[in-house]
């Protein structure tokens, strides 16, 4: 044999030395299986201390390693009392490591898996601070005006909050999460649907804390989802009837005065496309129809300049009919 090939025979020896030893600290034969097992994938003795060595995994921030400890519990005990318990730590361990949609899942699994669960409310709770977190973080990212995919966040925040209201349907826990939903769209400036998410909680949580704020909110939401006067005036006749809403349910609230401005505002919207459509009549000379419009500016929207206008028309039209008489 060459000396080359004595070599290679010694590097190979001594490679297969080094696997065999490190064998025989991962593996052991189980004489009841009649099988070689890797002492590393053998669970704890019990389902609770499997837990608590995920837990204690969690705690030295060894996050891989404890995620791995929970799907050992799911190989060996999920059939046990603590397995809620383990699928709410894998919440908590992507909690714990920032992975905050993904830990809304895994809480949202203790639900979905155990409805029985003693951990209901703690999921819920986690799930609204997860909600929080998301909301603060779109806040934060708002004032970077260069930021991409600034509104990303609050969309996130709307999927856990949506979670929330899911898991408690029509209970008081749930308006909370209700109303936020609706500000994370406003904020966005999905105004069509803030204002439909507001609408539900003053529909179906009209006892609630946050009817105030959703009622405002709504009003808002009107407000800024109107159009100029040559377009449509529904959401400007919304936004008037929203805030007389709010001001009557809420008179001493003092958000009530910042709305007389954007009332104001709404009437001017509604009477300047009033009087447009006047002078669009006029000008095909149909004057009936004209007079009636102009008419309708003066007498329903007398404090606006639009008004102003209209009853101007109107003087010079009887002075010029009196004119125009024999």
């Amino acid at each position: 044999m060459s000396e080359v090939s004595v070599r290679k025979c010694g590097v190979v020896l001594a490679m297969a030395l080094l696997v065999l030893g490190t064998a025989a600290d991962a593996w052991v034969w189980n004489p009841a299986t009649g099988r070689w097992i890797n002492e590393k994938n053998l669970p704890q003795p019990t389902a609770e201390l499997q837990v608590e060595a995920a837990r204690s995994l969690m705690e030295q921030g060894e996050y891989k390693r404890a995620i791995r400890e929970t799907n050992k519990f799911d190989k060996y005990y999920l059939d046990s009392e603590w397995a809620d318990d383990n699928q709410f730590l894998r919440g908590e361990i992507n909690l714990r490591r920032g992975d905050y949609m993904e830990a809304a899942n895994e809480f949202q699994q203790v639900i979905t898996n155990y409805p029985d669960t003693d951990l209901y409310d703690t999921v819920i709770a986690k799930q609204y601070e997860i909600g929080d977190r998301f909301y603060a973080l779109g806040e934060k990212r708002l004032n970077k005006r260069w930021t991409l995919f600034r509104g990303r966040p609050f969309k996130k925040a709307i999927e856990v909050y949506s979670l929330v209201i899911d898991n408690q349907p029509f209970q008081e826990a749930a308006a909370e999460a209700q109303y936020k939903v609706g500000l994370c769209h406003f904020t966005r400036d999905e105004y069509v649907e803030a204002a439909y998410e507001y609408q539900r909680v003053l529909e179906d949580y009209s006892g609630s804390e946050w009817v105030d704020d959703a009622s405002h909110g709504l009003a808002m939401c009107y407000y800024e989802a109107s159009l100029p006067p040559d377009y449509d005036q529904t959401r400007s006749k919304l936004a008037i009837d929203a805030i007389d809403e709010f001001k009557a349910r809420f008179p001493e609230d003092e958000r009530g005065e910042g709305l007389d401005a954007k009332r104001g505002e709404m009437r001017e919207k509604i009477a300047r496309q009033r009087l447009d459509t006047a002078r669009f009549y006029e000008k095909r000379r149909r004057f009936t129809a004209a007079r009636m419009y102009y008419e309708v500016v003066a007498e329903q929207f007398p404090d606006t300049a639009a008004a102003t206008d209209a009853k101007l028309w109107l003087e010079q039209s009887v002075q010029q009919e009196q004119t125009a008489q024999p």
